[in-house]
């Protein structure tokens, strides 16, 4: 499951996340928002839940790399 939202919205979110689980060490933060088709997602975390859409898979692009 993803949250879709405004680019701000993901890197709060992130922020959120990271915070609340403490990470350090090898694990530095929750996940970086990534930028699909002209929006913007982050990956849900089972414990934090947030106002953003909840998309259960990020779309498919035709991007050839």
């Amino acid at each position: 499951m993803f949250y879709k939202g405004t680019e701000q919205e993901c890197i709060d979110y992130n922020a959120t996340v990271t915070s609340g689980e403490n990470y350090h060490g090898t694990t530095t933060h929750w996940a970086d928002p990534i930028h699909s088709e002209g929006n913007w997602y982050i990956p849900k975390h089972d414990s934090y839940s947030s106002s953003m859409e909840l998309v259960s898979e990020l779309p498919l692009t035709n991007e050839i790399s």
